[in-house]
């Protein structure tokens, strides 16, 4: 349905605007019909510029974004305000993403009038007020005639999901929409998105840097993981998490606190790393993008980048990949 082919997605540096950052690169992805991928990585990897890349917001430096075969920045009219359309968003911070002078219900029906999805406002009362049930705020009139102030992030975050569903989107890309929300709420929301996915066949993409969530949104699907800008693992999540390939997938979940990600009681031992420190995506490492940090270093990783490539069922662009798991489980 959606495929991602070498995107790239530079932006200009603050402190130098003769400079291009590119905050996204060699970036390849298929997006299925109805199913669930997680994308995961620390802050500043890029996941939410590939997020935005994808719904049509960033525009690519170079590569393409391919809908059913198009490239949606080559479509025009109503060809590109139908691909808007087939792809929603749900933004991490809803209070930001909801018209603080505007009614729920106004900021709600003006798009679906506009884009001819309802005729007048009381045809859109009716197509809300079923969204509205779906993802449970009820009575609908409770909530209509309120302002984005006077809900909680919570509530928020149901009705940007409310306006997503209100356009019968074929994906939505949920940027951290569980983060800034109450850790009591956070389980109905996912189990919400989880719902709608089996309900009607939408396909979801899961940003986030909490893997315990990422695990249970995309639980039959796909997990991607970021570094600085670049993809270096994609497998079945369960089989990423338990048994992660890249070195510093591998960091990533031994640095959570427990191991409730983990299907088996063994855990996953610590990797010490050469250094905490993250390098900068502005002037970022040669080779692999991680070698400044890896305990598996070699020259080779400094001088030359690796690219994704198959290993045992899944992606995952390290050099050395069988010797590390080697070494990993000979311990």
């Amino acid at each position: 349905m959606i495929r991602v082919e070498d995107l790239q997605v530079t932006f200009d540096n603050r402190m130098n605007k003769k400079q291009k950052v590119a905050v996204i690169e060699g970036i390849n992805l298929q997006i299925k019909e109805g199913e669930i991928i997680a994308i995961v990585g620390e802050s500043g990897c890029g996941k939410t510029t590939l997020g935005k890349a994808i719904v049509g917001i960033n525009k690519p430096s170079r590569g393409k974004i391919l809908f059913n075969g198009k490239n949606i920045h080559s479509i025009k009219g109503k060809e590109f305000k139908d691909y808007r359309l087939s792809v929603q968003m749900v933004h991490q911070d809803s209070f930001a993403a909801l018209n603080p002078n505007r009614t729920i219900f106004q900021s709600l029906s003006l798009p679906l009038m506009q884009h001819k999805i309802a005729k007048n406002e009381k045809e859109a009362y009716g197509i809300l007020e079923q969204y509205f049930e779906e993802v449970g705020l009820t009575p609908c009139e409770q909530y209509f005639y309120k302002y984005p102030h006077q809900l909680s992030g919570g509530q928020r975050q149901r009705v940007l999901l409310a306006r997503a569903l209100s356009v019968k989107p074929k994906v939505i890309v949920a940027d951290e929409p569980v983060s800034m929300v109450d850790v009591s709420l956070r389980i109905s929301l996912i189990n919400l998105m989880a719902k709608m996915n089996q309900k009607y066949n939408i396909s979801f993409v899961y940003i986030t840097h909490d893997l315990a969530t990422a695990r249970y949104v995309a639980k039959n699907g796909r997990l991607v993981v970021m570094y600085l800008g670049k993809m270096i693992e994609i497998n079945n999540i369960h089989q990423a998490i338990d048994d992660p390939k890249h070195p510093y997938f591998h960091a990533l979940i031994a640095a959570v606190p427990d191991n409730t990600l983990l299907e088996d009681n063994e855990g996953v031992e610590s990797l010490p790393l050469r250094t905490l420190d993250m390098p900068s995506i502005i002037n970022p490492p040669s080779g692999c993008r991680f070698h400044t940090r890896c305990p598996y270093f070699t020259q080779k990783c400094e001088t030359e980048e690796p690219l994704l490539r198959n290993y045992k069922g899944g992606l995952v662009a390290c050099h050395y990949a069988e010797e590390v798991e080697a070494k990993r489980k000979s311990k």
